[in-house]
């Protein structure tokens, strides 16, 4: 039952952030009718506009342990911040909430260890809640200073273009106040 009323509220969520335009559209994960092609076009389309007059740097990263390291109260905040009614945070800090785990290993149980992070892999809220997890990441950059990042679910793609290799590397790695993301 709790994975029917997972489904639910996932089918609901991603609709809000596709008619309120609640998630950044760089962001190509359990969106209706976009695709790993998708994101592709928007990086291609990315590099050829800049590669007219201009060089690429591009710095791929790939989240690892992304749906177990997931910090609720950052999860709840990040949502709420982006618009997600409480009635669904509520929810999924309910469902996440109070969570408890064993280790238990040749012939050894420990005692049960309450959880602070993680959101379960094959629950059908996962996608659409690591969305609002890392939308952070995914919405700092600076378009108009050649600056562009894409991301599908645990990959993060870092764009940037100037005017020779060695500026947009160092554009890239700036930490000029405004910037959050470093390399």
């Amino acid at each position: 039952m709790a994975k029917v009323l997972s489904t639910c509220i996932a089918e609901d969520l991603v609709q809000a952030t596709k008619t309120c335009n609640l998630l950044p559209s760089n962001h190509f994960t359990c969106h209706p009718r976009r695709t790993t092609s998708d994101s592709l076009h928007y990086v291609i389309t990315f590099v050829k506009n800049a590669l007219r007059k201009e060089v690429v740097s591009a710095l791929f990263l790939n989240i690892k342990g992304t749906f177990p390291n997931v910090v609720l109260s950052q999860l709840i905040h990040n949502m709420r911040n982006w618009g997600v009614l409480s009635q669904y945070t509520d929810f999924i800090a309910c469902k996440v909430n109070g969570r408890q785990m064993m280790h238990k290993f040749d012939g050894y149980k420990s005692e049960p260890l309450t959880m602070t992070k993680c959101i379960d892999q094959g629950c059908p809220l996962s996608g659409i809640a690591y969305q609002f997890y890392n939308t952070d990441l995914v919405d700092i950059h600076d378009a108009d200073n050649g600056e562009n990042v894409v991301a599908f679910m645990d990959y993060i793609l870092l764009l940037v273009w100037a005017k020779t290799l060695i500026e947009s590397n160092t554009k890239s790695q700036a930490d000029d106040g405004d910037k959050q993301w470093q390399p």
